[in-house]
């Protein structure tokens, strides 16, 4: 994959375990640094490592190694995915990540090959926020460099490289993965192929070192058929390569499959798409219970724990999935689900955190034992669309707003506060605003409101908009029904002469089910 210069290995004879000059200790087994892996939408990768400098114990001796690279600029092969319609992507990052810088090099086909280091100089820094980056959209091609710093003094070089947006507007990704096969996932957008796309059954393997995984002795036999991938549409494919590889061993796998764009007979052209997928250990270290707050039909949930601000996110599609014991897949959660996560008991310190490795999820229909149901079965779902529904109405009110706050510590149900940390983190996302979740009261005390003038002692937020549901004192409890009912107001302030009411709000719980939907009495603006 790259220039490896050299490598040293210093056997430090020290009595403990403690590190040298005041560093923390050193790490025990892990004998080189974590990896770091790059989400772009559906699609992951492994970035290369380079340089590293890493120190850990081995049968009671602390053993310090110096790796040297070339910078990821020269190698020979790098890790790398396609531009698409995703503004950004993310670096995801073992627990033990101090401090991470990212730059950035712009390059052209055939940059590898130079031995023109000079190039070096015109890298450029690289901002992002919880290993959130935005995505190149002028079609050009970036190899990015990342440097990590860990705790315990390890630090490490990485790399990886964006590539303009593909011709063909492909992208290939992996789901369902198992040591025995995958699902298989072309998605069409943009690009501009001047044919029909197509593939067949053929693909091939290579383990993370760029070799052949063994292959089981006897003959492969392809079938013939074609595949077609149309304009802005999705194709699903089962790879199965027991016969072929038996079952992989656990690491770091692509799987490569051609691709025709195809005029007619004897006029077409080809290419190799490739995606990335890991094979783990089944993780039996740990099982956190979650919620599911939202996400659940596309497959990327939104988590809340049970501790207070304990917000994680899952890509469920490259999960197993068992439902009530039995094997099934990502399709069966729902919003409003707790689940059971089976994991290596690693937690990676982004916002909102996020697993090291996944072995299974859990998961249960509503009614067993594991999964009740009751009255507040996706509750958060119901809130989330009263919010939706509260910032889309009289916009005029948003204007200039850089901050929300939700205030839904009254909402009837008792939302948790890893809940309404959940809720505030897909709204800020949703919107582009800057959410906190502070009462009114509690934005006065923290100086974000002033004065509105007056005889009064009034208020006003001149940056900001408070989204806010409460407990509806003044319902009509005449009304009976034989399922839970919510009966809540929801209003949009900013100040005493700008705010609009959603007043007598109320909404039935379908049995067994998801709340679905609620009703206004009235409106009110002032």
């Amino acid at each position: 994959m790259k220039k490896i210069v050299s490598i040293l290995l210093v056997i430090l004879m020290l009595c403990s375990c403690a590190a040298i000059g005041g560093k923390t200790e050193f790490v025990e087994g892990i004998t080189s640094p974590p990896a770091v892996k790059v989400q772009y939408g559906d699609v992951s990768i492994t970035a290369g490592k380079g340089t590293y400098s890493w120190e850990y114990v081995e049968n009671g001796k602390n053993v310090l190694v110096e790796a040297d690279s070339d910078h990821p600029l020269f190698w020979e092969d790098i890790a790398s995915f396609s531009a698409g319609t995703e503004k950004t992507a993310k670096l995801i990052f073992d627990e033990r990540m101090e401090s991470y810088e990212l730059k950035r090099w712009e390059v052209e086909p055939g940059y590898s090959e130079s031995e023109d280091y000079s190039v070096l100089e015109k890298g450029e820094r690289v901002i992002s926020e919880n290993g959130v980056f935005e995505v190149p959209t002028d079609g050009k091609m970036y190899v990015y460099e990342i440097y990590v710093k860990y705790e315990g003094g390890g630090s490490c070089w990485y790399g990886f490289r964006i590539n303009s947006p593909d011709e063909w507007g492909l992208t290939l990704s992996v789901s369902s993965v198992t040591p025995t096969g995958a699902t298989l996932i072309f998605k069409q957008s943009g690009g501009n192929p001047t044919g029909e796309l197509m593939t067949g059954s053929h693909y091939r393997l290579e383990n993370e070192n760029g070799e052949l995984p063994y292959i089981v002795e006897g003959d492969v036999a392809w079938t013939s058929e074609a595949y077609m991938i149309k304009k802005d549409g999705e194709i699903q494919m089962q790879a199965n390569w027991e016969g072929l590889y038996g079952t992989l061993e656990p690491g770091t796998y692509r799987i490569y499959k051609g691709v025709m764009d195809w005029r007619e007979a004897g006029d077409s052209d080809s290419k190799e798409y490739f995606a990335e997928f890991t094979i783990g250990e089944k993780p039996v270290k740990s099982m956190k219970i979650m919620k599911i707050v939202d996400g659940a039909e596309s497959g990327k949930l939104v988590l809340a724990g049970e501790n207070s601000g304990d917000v994680m996110t899952l890509n469920a599609k490259n999960v197993p999935v068992f439902l009530d014991g039995e094997p099934s897949d990502s399709s069966v959660l729902m919003d409003g689900m707790t689940i059971h996560v089976y994991h290596n008991g690693e937690i990676l310190e982004t916002y909102p955190a996020s697993f090291g490795k996944v072995g299974e999820i859990h998961a249960f229909s509503i009614g067993s034992k594991n999964q009740p149901g009751g009255g507040f079965f996706d509750l958060c779902g119901l809130y989330l669309k009263v919010l939706d529904d509260l910032w889309e109405v009289d916009s005029g009110l948003n204007g200039g707003a850089e901050y929300v706050s939700l205030d839904l510590v009254s909402a009837p149900g008792s939302l948790t506060d890893s809940e309404i940390a959940a809720m505030a983190w897909i709204f800020e996302n949703k919107y582009n605003v800057q959410v906190l979740t502070f009462t009114l009261d509690e934005l006065k005390e923290q100086g974000y409101l002033t004065a509105a003038g007056g005889s009064n002692n009034l208020y006003q937020w001149d940056n900001g908009v408070l989204l806010s549901i409460t407990s509806d004192q003044n319902a009509d409890e005449t009304e009976v029904y034989s399922l839970p009912v919510l009966r809540f107001n929801a209003t949009k302030w900013r100040s005493p002469l700008g705010a609009y009411m959603f007043m007598g709000c109320k909404a039935v719980w379908p049995a067994m089910g998801t709340w679905s939907d609620y009703t206004i009495d009235s409106q009110a603006i002032s």
